[in-house]
């Protein structure tokens, strides 16, 4: 495999083959820690392969009823494996230029609680963006509509390419490229200035009321 294109093509032969471990490690050539399924809506199957060397492929398999997109039946992303944590579940990507710079697209998970809720929003929120907002330029893609991303909880922390699927412009670049980028994205996130200041945040979190987290 040398592009992101391979790996789809690996992703698509993978879904007529028993979801094993041993025919994972056959076709990516990866050895292979983990593997899980679950079904989705609109006939949609989601695939969740965990390899040894950090690497895991978020794959979805859905059904095309347009007959001329015979091919476009899967996507996947490939995400590196991270220590970074989060009491807020959030998911922060570069996203297009506007006027020459890059910026930042940030979603945080809804809670029930509408005044947590609201402060999220009003203080979390920029606060995270301010400490992303230095480095965003570095989660820049390498073409026109890709990028890197990061998505992380309490519990799991993913640097993660944006998704591939058989149109995509970028299922041209290259498989190497992608993970080296993936690697640097997570060698500047342990910086000790982004890594101080993402902690300032979570224990500025964790004096809230313990009653304002029950909707989480």
């Amino acid at each position: 495999m040398e592009t992101m294109g391979d790996l789809l093509e690996k992703a698509r032969e993978y879904a007529s083959h028993s979801f094993t471990k041993e025919e994972a490690q056959r076709l990516f050539g990866w050895g292979v820690m983990d593997i899980a399924a679950k079904s989705g809506e609109n006939d949609e199957s989601h695939v969740f392969v965990t390899f040894e060397n950090g690497l895991t492929l978020y794959i979805k398999y859905f059904l095309n009823l347009d007959p001329t997109e015979t091919e476009d039946t899967c996507e996947f992303t490939l995400a590196l494996r991270t220590d970074l944590r989060s009491r807020i579940k959030y998911d922060v990507h570069y996203s297009s230029y506007i006027h020459g710079q890059g910026y930042i697209r940030l979603r945080i998970a809804e809670t029930e609680n509408r005044m947590l809720q609201r402060m999220l929003e009003d203080f979390y929120v920029p606060a995270l963006k301010m400490v992303y907002k230095p480095v965003i330029i570095q989660f820049r893609g390498f073409y026109n509509r890709d990028y890197f991303g990061v998505q992380v909880d309490n519990a799991h922390g993913d640097i993660y390419y944006s998704p591939v699927r058989y149109r995509s412009e970028h299922k041209a670049a290259r498989i190497w490229d992608v993970i080296g980028r993936l690697n640097e994205l997570d060698a500047l996130l342990k910086e000790p200035e982004v890594r101080h200041a993402l902690a300032e945040m979570d224990l500025q979190l964790s004096f809230l009321p313990s009653v304002m987290w029950s909707g989480l």
